[in-house]
């Protein structure tokens, strides 16, 4: 039986991820939504696969809102091909370091929070989309249907966890998917689509091979937003046994895990 290792998860400075708290946190530490771990992967990468999705709706006349942007970087890909990019974040060290970046006028930053009134027009957007972020076409809200054209692009990527054997090699650290959790995933987002009140709605599940380059990478991967306090607890606790058991697994590319992904699209009314 595999060893069970220290759970950061219970331990009471564990922050959950993707709230304000976490994302605050990362801008501190990292300077934005940056992962602090190496990794090669095979191709097409999620993030590639999403830009080309979007690529697909966008011309030199499009307005594109990206929700959610970070530090920009994904952002300013279409910064060329569109006639207007706006990124908006809550967190305003997001923000300064991706005006401090940012080349060319058609793209621009905002301070903005997506849970209240966006300050844009009415049907000024051609495409919305977010990655990892906020969706703006929740039931109950009305600023995402308000800001977009009729006839526009709405499209969101989302991380929906980590396994490829990486939970069996390291419990506790990582706790084992529920039975038929993909299918659970696929319903969630499902949901949300009907909810959104989108035409045309599409989703896709996708695997995305990832190979994790040394064994303090799986505690990266699983820190990723903590305190520098927590990290040190979780190397202290757990490093020297995840080294052991990466060494005995690990390919020439580094230990091979899956990530799962949800996309989806639709068209405003």
């Amino acid at each position: 039986m595999s060893k069970l290792f220290f759970d950061p998860m219970k331990h009471p400075e564990w922050i959950q991820p993707q709230t304000v708290e976490w994302y605050a946190n990362l801008a501190i530490e990292t300077g934005g939504y940056k992962h602090p771990w190496k990794s090669e992967f095979d191709e097409p990468r999620a993030e590639i696969i999403f830009a080309d999705k979007i690529a697909t709706y966008i011309n030199e006349d499009t307005r594109m809102l990206d929700v959610g942007c970070g530090r920009g970087d994904f952002t300013s890909l279409f910064a060329h091909k569109a006639k207007e990019v706006v990124g908006i974040d809550v967190i305003e060290g997001y923000i300064a370091s991706a005006n401090n970046k940012k080349t060319g006028e058609s793209v621009k930053f905002l301070v903005v929070d997506a849970d209240k009134q966006l300050p844009f027009p009415d049907s000024f957007f051609d495409v919305v989309y977010t990655k990892k972020g906020p969706w703006l076409f929740h039931e109950g809200s009305q600023e995402g249907r308000r800001v977009i054209k009729s006839g526009g692009i709405v499209l969101g990527l989302y991380h929906c966890g980590t396994d490829g054997g990486l939970r069996n090699l390291f419990p506790g650290l990582y706790n084992p998917f529920p039975e038929n959790y993909l299918d659970e995933v696929k319903v969630k987002f499902e949901r949300q689509l009907s909810e959104s009140g989108l035409e045309e709605a599409e989703l896709v599940i996708f695997e995305e091979v990832e190979y994790l380059s040394r064994p303090e990478d799986v505690l990266h991967k699983k820190c990723f937003g903590q305190s520098e306090a927590l990290k040190k607890m979780v190397w202290r606790e757990c490093l020297n046994d995840v080294e052991e058991i990466f060494r005995q697994n690990a390919t020439p590319r580094g230990l091979k895990v899956v990530n799962y992904h949800a996309l989806m699209v639709g068209r405003a009314k």
